[in-house]
């Protein structure tokens, strides 16, 4: 007896079919066969702010386009994607007007999404797609009171990254750019506070010109000291974001656990960390900032 033809079969399914695919692909290439979709979740842990969701295979199977949503959580994205998905299969334009009952309470609209995002953000889909061009729509959400990003006196809290072609890089798109960036700290950020928690650095540290040779993680507030040999002597205290100095050296992140109140010293760069035990100290003086 013959084998079913998958409902959504299509000449770039059967290409991969034909090939050695791996468990991630297998799984996608599968949805997309039964389903028409896949739908993608990345970093999925509830406090991850970063957090997103798309579809693969919705312009191969139906010439809609994909759908990309940020920062929300997993079981509502996944309602949300899948029944924007019905909606463009049934005709529906769904840039023309705000979609209502997509999400509990407030309406959301459809905005296309620039090139450069779509080929550093949605890996699994150009993986899917190659070198052909394919469209995608942003879900944007507004905030409670139905205010959206653009919107006076919006809720910050339901900030997402726009990612329109003509939508400024602010440090939001910055940082969901860095997160998604193998080459930034935030993408496997492993330090208890946020990479924009404020940090001490020694001016010559800031400016490049001593290597980090002591971290403190301070018994008082919990704050972060990145110093060379030179210590205090090295001038400042500067302030800068805690993800700067571990962007400027990755070897950094090997302090991602040291507790409060204890430091680490090595002798250069490369060098083993020798973590001890440190009682509170005083830090006053003048500051100067970035």
């Amino acid at each position: 007896m013959p084998v079913p033809k998958p409902k959504f079969e299509t000449a770039r399914t059967r290409h991969f079919r034909a090939g050695k695919i791996d468990g991630v692909s297998e799984n996608t290439i599968a949805n997309i066969e039964k389903f028409g979709c896949a739908v993608l979740h990345i970093k999925e842990k509830e406090e991850d702010r970063a957090r997103f969701s798309y579809t693969v295979g919705v312009f191969d199977t139906s010439g809609a386009p994909e759908i990309i949503v940020v920062g929300l959580l997993t079981d509502t994205a996944h309602f949300l994607l899948n029944a924007a998905v019905k909606r463009l299969r049934d005709g529906a334009d769904l840039t023309a007007s705000r979609q209502s009952e997509l999400i509990e309470g407030v309406d959301c609209e459809f905005r296309p999404v620039g090139s450069k995002w779509i080929s550093h953000v949605m890996v699994q889909a150009n993986r899917y797609y190659g070198e052909s061009p394919f469209p995608v729509l942003q879900t944007v959400y507004p905030d409670l009171n139905g205010r959206f990003p653009d919107d006076e006196d919006f809720n910050p809290y339901f900030a997402q990254p726009m990612l329109q072609p003509d939508a400024p890089m602010t440090r939001l798109e910055e940082d969901f750019w860095a997160s998604n960036n193998p080459k930034s700290s935030p993408f496997d950020w492993k330090f208890p506070d946020p990479p924009h928690t404020a940090a001490f650095l020694s001016k010559t540290v800031h400016e490049g010109t001593e290597e980090v040779t002591y971290v403190s993680h301070d018994v008082e507030d919990g704050a972060w000291q990145f110093l060379g040999d030179l210590m205090d002597e090295g001038g400042g205290p500067v302030i800068s974001c805690l993800h700067h100095p571990i962007d400027k050296d990755p070897t950094l992140k090997e302090l991602a656990d040291l507790p409060i109140g204890w430091c680490a010293t090595r002798a250069k760069t490369g060098d083993p960390w020798l973590r001890e035990e440190k009682p509170p100290e005083d830090s006053s003086g003048d500051t100067e900032t970035e």
